[in-house]
């Protein structure tokens, strides 16, 4: 029995030592310790069946362990495969590239120019208070300028407003198209009234809706005739009344050039600006500085004459960009209802 054994234990050996000499190599090879065990199961049975056919006592043996403990691990990390802890991408941050400048607030007030406005240039022909004898045929003509942003097309019409009408027709329509800035003589045949004095009548533009408009900043205000007539029966003429009327304007300005640096132009440049204003009379006169298009209304303001005479009037103007050859024109509402634009040119440069 002993002897038995101790063949057994050799056996066992020889097994051992054979099976770990021909373990295939690899990642999917089992382990040393499972080799053994399995390989020391497969020789206890070989012993058990020896035993039995050499009819022999019986034999304890140690059991077969036919569990295999296995111990599962985590895979091998292969290199280049890992994925980074996921890290938060904060978004854009815009970084000023430099402190932002001050803005500069221009001191003119801009009015929106509306689509129907007409400006007063002048009286082509029957000055206000011309004396004309009754009963005689004239024809008032009046330069216009569209100094509003629509076309008048041959749909508009110089239309009678109040007043006298002097036997002038109604309605006449515009002959051709006027575009804002350009200017029409526009006229009406009339007859002086019968009756001596003074004779007003008023007039307007009507645009292709049937709507009326005339001068002024709203385009509100209607022009006229003025004319006084003598006796009937005499025929003599009446002189005409003291007329209050602007008869002259000049305007300068100073500096009427100048250069500064970018940065001086960007804060803006001051203009004076001075209007010498003559007067027939005694009257308050209404004005308006207007940039070099005559519509754009920079500052208005009035003006009191006590007398005929000469006045001045003043405008400081800002400048924030380069201007060649530029100026201001002033507008005279009352009473003349015209633009001036003699003189105020400028020129601003503005250097690197």
């Amino acid at each position: 029995m002993q002897r038995l054994l101790k063949s057994s234990h050799l056996i066992l050996s020889a097994v051992l030592l054979l099976t770990a000499c021909n373990l295939p190599f690899g990642s999917t090879a089992p382990s040393a310790a499972e080799a053994a065990k399995t390989s020391a199961a497969q020789t206890v049975e070989v012993l058990r069946t020896q035993a039995a056919s050499s009819g022999a006592g019986s034999v304890t043996l140690p059991p077969i362990n036919t569990q295999t403990q296995k111990t599962l691990a985590a895979p091998p990390a292969v290199p280049g495969t890992a994925v980074p802890a996921s890290t938060l991408t904060p978004p854009n941050t815009l970084v000023p590239t430099k402190a932002p400048s001050a803005t500069q607030i221009s001191t003119a007030t801009f009015v929106p120019i509306p689509c129907d406005r007409a400006d007063f240039i002048e009286d082509v022909t029957v000055q206000d208070n011309s004396v004309i004898a009754p009963g005689t045929a004239f024809t008032k003509t009046w330069r216009l300028k569209n100094s509003g942003s629509c076309t008048w097309t041959t749909n508009y019409r110089l239309v009678y407003a109040s007043g006298e009408q002097m036997g002038g027709a109604a309605s006449t329509a515009l002959i051709g198209n006027v575009n804002p800035g350009q200017t029409i003589d526009l006229s009406v045949a009339m007859t002086a009234p019968a009756t001596t004095g003074t004779h007003q009548g008023f007039w307007r533009l009507q645009n292709a809706s049937g709507g009326a408009f005339g001068w002024s900043i709203n385009g509100d205000q209607a022009f006229w005739v003025l004319i006084s007539t003598g006796s009937a029966s005499t025929g003599t003429v009446v002189a005409p009344p003291s007329g209050f009327a602007v008869t002259g304007v000049t305007i300068s300005v100073n500096p009427t050039e100048k250069t500064v640096p970018v940065v001086t132009c960007n804060a803006g440049v001051p203009f004076t600006f001075t209007a010498n204003i003559t007067s027939s009379a005694a009257g308050t006169v209404t004005y308006e500085w207007r940039k070099a298009d005559g519509t754009t209304v920079v500052e208005s303001g009035s003006k009191e004459f006590s007398s005929a005479g000469t006045q001045s009037i003043t405008n400081n103007y800002t400048v924030i960009t380069a201007v060649t050859n530029d100026k201001l024109t002033l507008y005279i509402n009352n009473p003349n209802h015209q633009l001036f634009t003699s003189g105020g040119t400028f020129t601003l440069i503005c250097s690197p």
